[in-house]
């Protein structure tokens, strides 16, 4: 079917359609144009109707990708907007015609009028307006965007549950349910049974990086010639199939063995007598050097317990030896050689079979991880972005499926699908059910095949070139490039406009024209070729890539190397090449390490914008522990001295010594760390480290930050110390101490549990020459672009598991490589799409290395540029048959015109000479100076703060009023206090337990923030109106590091807790979840004005427990806080604390009197206050006498059950609380 041309004024919108938008052809502003279309309701073959923001959907793959089409379309829409507020006052076409937003086709004046002629300009600035006013509601999703919020909002048709959970990383479940597996199916096995499966499948985690691509709830199809082998359990194929082919594998084995040692002298002494004259044999295929490196390969195994044999004994078969030698030379023999000639048939074979056997050993782990990944997902409301896909496909090929396509389509009767060419066949499935061959709607797929480079993701070229048959005639194309110099155009279309130039004959490639004028490189006053070839070998070209980069940047600094206008009237302005300019595109990680080396050793800075390395990686977080474990043993001179040892604190030998010789010096940096583990307890991890980063040592005049920053690679240094610290701090939360949060950060550097988030951050770009995977560039452009590798890379064999594709378009396992041809060409399409996109990314000039000549190996094998180059003729097999043209300079002149290209031979030494930046002599940028006032006394307080406040001014002030702002920030959590150890407990409280064992009692329990904080998190968890669970009694138990024996003595103790009655009567088992909220967090805002001898004044009025005045700072701000039950009862709103102290006994009075002592009464208040503000914002006829039941304080060491001890029960004065209110918000 013949593609059109996409005009985007008269493309039709009510149908199926196709758009191929080959790279820098103006995909985002072409989807921006036909929007506005539909809001228009515009142009020939217009939308039945005009359609408003919310009913125009459009999906793309990424979140960046969203946030760019929806502001992209945002300014379309204002400049639209402008643009008819002008033509209504004029009349002027010339107003949409000559202006550089073209939301109309400048080329075609006439069919611009036409189109002006059908719209109303009032209509049409009306709807503009409307539609930027409401672009935030805008339908502008990613794919699993837009799944969940079908599921949520369609939920009865969907048959979702409404608290599904979107969970992003699935890495914890899925090494889980793998680790399950391996231990439930392979311990236990026989040792040969064993160590098969250690050798080949290595362990659960690298199962998982093989198969995790196609876990996604369905099963992959298998293509093997005896299929019973994938559905008998995996407990009997292992003690059945497989361990008769390892018998029989290991009979074989040790009779190669024994051969080996039998006739190892004859054969050394063949050798060493052909090495001690002339050799016959070719030095490429066997010199000495091989021959004693072989054989130590072989020796090695003969006297291991390995059962598979090495790939070097081989290289000793009569065939290979016959073939190794000189020309006119013949190779001796041996009887060993023969027998391995007659053994190596029978070998391979059985080889393969193992070969086999450990693909279906990977799809019986595949299978049983999809069976419990679906099973789980069942019974758990947690989802993955894949589980959003299939539950929403699955819903609409349902019963109700009918249903739930017609309310979507009824609420987006337009959709349009970016990255088309990414999808997949559940994608397509969801919306070609919604709307290809449905009445009244748009469906717009937007794509480019030759981009399609996303399979390893689970993309499926297939789907999209089924999508666009169903597309029929209405298949489009942009033929303009808006991206890259016309001469880079049309050197890209020479290397590519030939059939089959993407392997697949339904993907073809459509030449292009430039789009508009774009300046040209010139580098010492001459104009660059847009295509730069550089002839030499792999290991050439990342040494010569780098200096080449160099010379280009030493030339920008004497201003000879710039991008240039043809003429001036382009409008364009020349600019000086910089580093962030560049571009160096690679496939690996490894090489990507290589280009950086080469740069930095010239002085270049880079970075690597794919990097996916782990955070805990770096050396930065190994040394982290030392300094973390200084801070939790401040007065451990070894681990003061490991600390200062790291290059975190840089210290040399010399300074290490003296410090170590002279105590007054180790004692200050004792003193220093345990200030910091000061800080560390009471403000967290994070602004320990930042205080650490920021201190200077005594006599230096620069912090860990400035020291680090004088350094190599210092912003790559800096950003991975600051991430760690985020990681820590966000760690702390799940773990209970400190010495708990080292262990988590020492198992994260081992490699155990590691999560998405903590990937390596990028340091800036600004200033560096970017490095990047072909991957990772697909949709992005730079001016100048460096392929140091990918003409060198043959393609290797087929994968682990190949992949192929059916008649039917359906992805199928090929186990016994029956379809290994389709497979493979699978493969080196996608090669091909690659180099397209490698090639396409350059707005002026690529520069590529090359060897000399294409496959100069033994057995030449497959690569895409020499595919390209040769224009096909070396075939679509990995091995290259007959004999086609192999040389670069042949190949290049056939296939680009002269003035497109260069070709250069790398030198066989390249200059390793450093790039000096440019000194600029103008004066350095400043920013403005401020002369304005920032208030510095607003900062957010707890009640906590408050009474350490009071506390303090008391002992140092003794006054009512301080005079100075208060500049506490704090977490406002409300920790009990640590309890003295030798507290004499009286005889009533003794009688409390006395069902308890003395050393099970709830007061031989350790108190102290740890003991409460663990108490306040089982209170907030557990249902009271459900049993307590043993799970909760073993989290217990684990936290506050008790043995199982507490199990029964504590379920005891909290179910007389729960039981023990409260304010009117109530009990918190009788408390429904739904009439209650837990650690309510709640902000209070203090003004300016906050009075604190008023404060006082209305407690010596309204508040008995008053004694003496609160000397409080002046306050500013927030005061914030967590209330760890508010409950309802009986209409009534209670708040509710627990205390976990523990007294000498839990009567009225000594309750009363620990809460005077801590200040309670103040907490309760300010407590009070906040619920009080709250109801009257909630409750529309509140009133405090009426709804406001009370507080309640929680003593629950004293609490057993039966009433009149360990409660503490209240009503504020409603004078006090209106009061306080008053003051409060004055």
């Amino acid at each position: 079917m013949p593609i059109q041309h996409l005009n985007p004024i008269s493309t039709p919108l009510q149908t199926t359609t196709l758009i191929e938008a080959s790279a820098g052809t103006g995909k985002t502003f072409t989807m921006a144009s036909l929007y506005l279309r539909l809001l228009l309701q515009a142009g020939d073959n217009a939308f039945s109707a005009p359609l408003t923001v919310e009913q125009i959907l459009v999906v793309t793959f990424t979140d960046a990708s969203t946030q760019e089409l929806k502001e992209r379309i945002r300014s379309r829409i204002h400049l639209a907007k402008a643009q008819f507020s002008a033509y209504r006052e004029n009349q002027d076409l010339s107003l949409f015609l000559n202006t550089e937003n073209e939301f109309l086709v400048k080329e075609n004046g006439e069919l611009t009028a036409r189109f002006l002629e059908r719209l109303d300009p009032n209509e049409a600035l009306r709807r503009l307006t409307f539609a930027e006013q409401n672009m935030d509601l805008a339908a502008i999703y990613t794919i699993h965007g837009f799944c969940r919020c079908m599921l949520m909002q369609y939920a009865v048709n969907s048959g979702i549950h409404f608290n599904l959970e979107l969970v992003t990383d699935e890495t914890e479940l899925l090494n889980q349910l793998a680790n399950d597996f391996w231990r439930q199916q392979f311990y236990g096995q026989s040792f040969a049974v064993s160590e098969f499966i250690h050798r080949k499948l290595v362990s659960p985690q690298n199962v998982l990086k093989k198969i995790r691509a196609y876990l996604k709830g369905e099963t992959l199809k298998v293509s093997i010639n005896r299929p019973h082998l994938l559905t008998i359990p995996t407990d009997e194929f292992l003690q059945r199939e497989l361990a008769s082919h390892l018998a029989a594998t290991t009979d074989k084995v040790d009779e190669l063995k024994s051969a080996w040692i039998k006739h190892f002298a004859e054969i050394s002494a063949l050798f060493e007598a052909n090495y001690a004259g002339t050799s016959v044999f070719n030095g490429n295929k066997f010199k000495q050097d091989y021959f004693i490196a072989r054989t130590a390969k072989i020796q090695d195994w003969v006297n291991s317990e390995r059962r598979d044999i090495p790939n070097e004994l081989w290289y000793f078969t009569q065939n290979y030896l016959n073939g190794a030698v000189l020309k006119g030379k013949t190779a001796f023999t041996h009887r060993f050689f023969h027998y391995l000639d007659e053994q190596k048939a029978q070998i391979e074979a059985a080889q393969s079979q193992l070969d086999l056997d450990e693909k279906i050993l990977l799809f019986h782990y595949l299978r049983a991880l999809n069976s419990q990944l679906v099973s789980y997902k069942q019974h758990h409301p947690e989802k993955s972005f894949d589980d959003l896909l299939r539950l929403l496909k699955n819903a609409l090929q349902s019963e109700r499926g009918e249903q739930l396509a017609t309310f979507i389509r009824h609420q987006y009767p337009f959709a349009m699908i970016d990255e088309f060419q990414d999808t997949d066949e559940q994608q397509y499935q969801i919306f070609s059910s919604i709307y290809v061959n449905q009445p009244d709607c748009g469906f717009m797929m937007i794509g480019d095949p030759k981009q399609a480079i996303y399979q390893f993701r689970g993309a499926d070229i297939f789907t999209y070139l089924k999508a666009a048959e169903d597309a029929g005639r209405d298949r489009f194309t942009l033929s303009k490039n808006y991206r890259s110099d016309s001469r880079l155009i049309r050197a890209v279309n020479g290397l590519f406009d030939f059939p089959a130039a993407f392997i697949y004959d339904n993907i073809r490639f459509e030449p292009v024209k430039p789009g508009k004028n774009q300046p040209h490189f010139v580098w010492r006053g001459k104009q660059q070729a847009p295509m730069a070839f550089y002839s030499g070998t792999r290991e050439q070209a990342a040494e010569y890539c780098a200096d080449n980069i160099r010379q280009w940047l030493t030339s920008a600094g004497e201003n000879q190397a710039e991008f240039i206008a043809d003429t001036p009237q382009d409008g364009i302005q020349n600019t000086r090449l910089r580093p962030e300019n560049i571009a160096v595109l690679v496939r690996k990680s490894s090489d990507a390490d290589r280009i950086k080396s080469a740069l930095q050793r010239r002085g270049i800075a880079s970075v690597y914008l794919s990097d996916r390395t782990n955070v805990f990686d770096c050396t930065e977080a190994r040394e982290l522990t030392f300094i973390l474990a200084a801070c939790l043993n401040p007065f451990s001179e070894r681990h003061i001295m490991n600390a200062l040892a790291t290059g975190i604190f840089a210290f040399s030998v010399a300074q290490l010594q003296q410090i170590k010789r002279q105590a007054e010096l180790l004692d200050g940096w004792m003193t220093r760390f345990e200030n910091y583990q000061r800080i560390w307890h009471r403000q967290g991890v994070l602004p320990m480290l930042h205080r650490i980063f920021l201190d200077k040592s005594e006599g230096d005049e620069v912090n860990i930050i400035g020291r680090i920053s004088a350094r190599p690679n210092a912003e790559r240094r800096l950003t991975d110390l600051l991430h760690l610290a985020e990681l820590l701090q966000e760690a702390a939360a799940l773990n209970e101490s400190e010495s708990a949060l080292l262990s988590w950060f020492e198992r994260q550097i081992q490699g155990n549990d590691r999560q998405a988030e903590q990937q390596v951050r990028l340091e800036s770009e600004q200033n560096l020459v970017k490095i990047v995977t072909v991957h990772k560039s697909k949709g992005l452009e730079y001016d100048l672009v460096w392929l140091p590798f990918l003409a060198f890379d043959d393609v290797k064999s087929r994968d682990e598991i190949a992949i192929f594709h059916d008649k039917n378009a359906e992805p199928q396992w090929d186990m016994n490589a029956l379809h290994q041809d389709k497979s493979m060409q699978e493969k080196l399409a996608e090669e091909m799409r690659l180099l397209y996109v490698a090639l396409t990314r350059a707005k002026y000039q690529v520069a590529m290395a090359l060897p000399t000549e294409f496959g100069g190996k033994r057995e030449a094998c497959w690569n895409p540029v020499w595919y390209a180059l040769s224009r096909g003729e070396i075939g679509d097999s990995i091995k290259i048959t007959g004999k086609p043209e192999n040389q670069a300079a042949a190949l290049l002149s056939a296939c680009l015109n002269a003035e497109n290209y260069t070709l250069e031979t790398m030198p066989e030494t390249v200059s390793d000479e450093k790039w000096q930046p440019p000194t600029n002599a103008e004066a350095p940028l400043a920013a403005a100076t401020f002369t304005g006032k920032i208030e510095q006394n607003w900062g957010v307080t707890s009640f906590t703060a408050l009474a350490q406040m009071h506390e303090r001014n008391q002992r140092f002030h003794g006054e009512e009023s301080a005079v100075k702002f208060s500049e506490i920030f704090d977490d406002a959590l409300d920790y009990d206090e640590q309890q003295d150890e030798f507290l004499s407990l009286n005889e009533e409280t003794a009688v409390l337990w006395r069902d308890f064992p003395q050393e099970y009692s709830p007061l031989a329990l350790k108190g102290g923030t740890k003991f409460g904080v663990i108490l306040h998190r089982f209170f907030e968890k557990h249902d009271f109106d459900q049993p307590i669970e043993d799970a909760e009694l073993l989290a217990l138990c684990q936290g506050l590091q008790l043995d199982e024996s507490w199990l029964s003595p504590l379920r005891m103790w909290l179910e007389s807790v729960l039981r023990t009655p409260l304010s009117a009567g109530v009990k918190l088992t009788e408390i429904n979840p739904k009439n209650c909220l837990k650690e309510m967090q709640f902000y209070l805002n203090l003004n300016r004005t906050f009075d604190v001898k008023a404060f006082n004044r209305l407690l010596r009025q309204y508040h008995p427990p008053y004694q003496r005045p609160y000397l409080l700072d002046q306050i500013q701000g927030m005061l914030r806080g967590f209330i760890d039950l508010v409950y309802r009862h009986e209409d009534k709103y209670y708040l509710l604390d627990y205390k976990t102290n523990l007294l000498s006994a839990y009567n009225e009075e000594s309750i009363r009197a620990n809460m005077r002592q801590h200040h309670y009464d103040l907490q309760y208040l300010l407590y009070s206050l906040a619920l009080h503000c709250f109801l009257q914002r909630r409750l529309p006829a509140y009133d405090y006498e009426t709804h406001f039941g009370g507080v309640t304080y929680a003593y629950v060491r004293g609490m057993n059950g039966t009433g009149g001890t360990g409660v503490f029960t209240t009503l504020p004065d409603v004078r006090l609380i209106r009061g306080l209110e008053e003051l409060v918000h004055a």
